[in-house]
């Protein structure tokens, strides 16, 4: 009666395309459509295949009242549990007859469900066809923020902010309607949701392996309970429900996947066409997590060592372990799993590239990853996970990976949401011994936090920082670093600089001391001279002016090199002397010429 394509999603690991496929299923068999819509199920018929005499025309092209209605239904079904929109059915209609297929493309109406909504919805598409015409399945992710998606539904700009209730779509038109949405959406946990499985489905490899984790932790409290029979130790990792049953934390971690999670990539080079492939079916996520993890180290060489106080030779790989694992447990902690796509790792050269579907959740942006409260989708998938100790306690992972890179002389994790994800970009190398040598002379109450290595980055590359610019980078506010700074500088890590910048604001840079364990690597410490030259230009420019003392203090160098270095920069055009001063004197002030334009270091 109905079609390979249909028969296979009735079994498919996603219970979008399992409910899809046995509603178009029964649609053949003679039900109506609208008989079988749900909560989470929507049929819609292509509005630019009928006439207008009512009629269905074959082959008519996509169009933006197509987009604006199918829109709508999506944010309808976002703003509820997620679910799946079939495109391409006439709901009047029961058999065949109800098939009527649509042209639409589905690239480009991807492209415009996101751009008519706010926030931009991102919905996957899969097309099948069943009796001779084309259908298209949109799966619609649950929409986990504390802000509705709200659809242009009109060619003027209207608006509506729909929600599903039962099988139809209700706009929420006033204020209080909003905020009891709101209110619902910040206490759902998408991870403690029954999976209606039991626990003999899981896998008995996937529980090894969370014994194996538990036991590697070497904590008395873990390692006690990992004798214990699977459904009590499942319970006790909180993994099923209180009827024995698994939640979709169980599910996803211990019960097979017909496609696989994770999609590890491994290149020589960026841009370069990958040597290995990396991807398991058949597993639980545990195990995929496990795997990958091994296929990483052992395409990680180790470009370096470092010893331990007590003179043990410590290896050092190109990408700290450190933060390989955590950006890859985050994705894991804190992807959409309503998005059927891969958890993607792009091991390009000495880079990792970590893609996880879905955007920030909860308010946290590119500009606040690293000290924005602890939130997540998956609540219970997060607290196994740290249990297991593949995740660092709550609120630190993101810490972990600054503080690891930076420590080894690597560039900071760059986060930014693409492509209907969230990408994090861990760049390695051979470590830098210098930065090493200086954060092991700094007090342990430092090395906890990641404002520190914040800090010694910015340093390596400018010669001083004031508090707001550490601020930004840190992604704090000025009032919160003051304590960081005081300690800083009793630890003599900082030091103020001789004088406050034009606008009056103070700046500080590393102490002498520091400078001298990092001196073969500062690009501003005993350069040649028109180097120094520019480095001069950059302190004017972003100071506001130079003085001799500025010079001696940010750069290092001695009052008579200091005025040798600012003669030749007015010999060169690159600085002149600042309106109202004298030529001679210690208050003597240099301004950087209109025309000089030098890049900061």
């Amino acid at each position: 009666m109905f079609g390979a394509v249909i028969s296979g999603l009735c079994t498919h690991d996603d219970p979008r395309l399992r409910e899809a496929a046995r509603a178009v299923a029964a649609v053949l068999t003679g039900s109506a459509p609208e008989t079988l819509e749900s909560e989470t199920l929507d049929f819609k018929e292509d509005p630019t295949r009928r006439d207008a005499a009512g009629g269905h025309r074959i082959g008519a092209r996509e169009s933006d009242a197509a987009a604006r209605l199918l829109a709508e239904a999506a944010a309808c079904l976002a703003n509820h549990e997620g679910g799946v929109l079939v495109v391409g059915v006439d709901e009047r209609r029961s058999g065949e007859d109800a098939l009527i297929g649509t042209d639409l493309d589905a690239g480009e109406l991807r492209r415009r469900i996101a751009e008519i909504t706010a926030p931009p919805l991102v919905v996957s598409c899969r097309e099948v066809t069943e009796a001779g015409r084309r259908l298209l399945l949109l799966l619609v992710p649950r929409n986990c923020s504390a802000e509705p998606h709200s659809a242009t539904v009109s060619r003027n700009g209207g608006r509506r902010t729909p929600r599903r209730l039962g099988s139809a779509c209700v706009d929420m038109a006033t204020v209080a309607q909003l905020v009891d949405w709101s209110r619902e959406r910040v206490s759902h946990d998408w991870s403690a949701v029954p999976a209606g499985r039991p626990v003999s489905d899981a896998r008995s490899a996937a529980v090894e392996v969370l014994r194996d984790l538990l036991s590697e932790s070497q904590e008395p409290d873990r390692l006690a309970i990992t004798g214990l029979p699977d459904a009590d130790l499942l319970a006790r990792l909180q993994l099923t429900r209180p009827d024995g049953s698994l939640n979709r934390a169980g599910e996803l971690l211990l019960c097979p996947s017909d496609t696989g999670r994770i999609l590890y990539l491994r290149r020589p080079a960026p841009g370069a066409p990958s040597t290995a492939r990396v991807t398991t079916v058949g597993r639980g996520l545990i195990e995929e997590v496990v795997q990958t993890l091994r296929a990483i180290e052992f395409n990680n060489p180790v470009l370096g060592h470092t010893e331990t106080p007590s003179g043990v030779r410590v290896p050092l790989p190109a990408l700290p372990p450190g933060a390989i694992r955590e950006a890859l447990v985050n994705a894991v902690m804190h992807r959409d799993w309503d998005i059927p796509e891969h958890i993607v790792l792009d091991h390009a050269g000495d880079e990792l590239t970590v893609f996880s579907p879905g955007g920030f959740f909860g308010g946290i942006t590119e500009r606040t990853v690293l000290t924005a409260p602890s939130r997540t989708r998956n609540r219970a998938l997060g607290d196994v996970l740290r249990s297991l100790r593949l995740a660092e306690r709550e609120g630190t992972g993101v810490d972990r990976m600054f503080i690891d890179l930076i420590r080894l002389g690597h560039p900071r994790p760059e986060f930014t949401q693409r492509d209907g994800g969230v990408r994090v970009v861990l760049c390695g190398g051979r470590p830098v011994p210098e930065v090493d040598r200086l954060i092991r002379l700094l007090p342990p109450d430092l090395l906890a936090m990641a404002r520190t290595f914040v800090a010694v980055d910015l340093l390596r590359r400018r010669s001083s920082v004031t508090a707001a610019e550490l601020a930004e980078a840190a992604q704090e506010g000025e009032p919160e670093l003051k304590g960081f700074i005081d300690r800083a500088t009793r630890a003599g890590l900082l030091v103020r600089t001789a004088n406050p910048r034009s606008d009056g604001r103070w700046a500080w840079r590393l102490t002498d001391a520091a400078r001298e364990v990092l001196a073969p690597i500062l690009p501003y410490h005993s350069r040649p001279k028109q180097e120094s030259i520019r480095l001069i230009a950059e302190i004017a420019g972003r100071n506001g002016s130079v003085r001799n003392a500025d010079v001696q203090d940010l750069l290092g160098v001695e009052s008579v090199r200091a005025s040798e270095l600012l003669r030749a920069a007015v010999d060169s055009g690159v600085l002149t002397l600042a309106p109202g001063v004298k030529a001679r004197g210690r208050s003597t002030a240099y301004v950087r010429t209109a025309a000089t334009t030098p890049q900061e270091s």
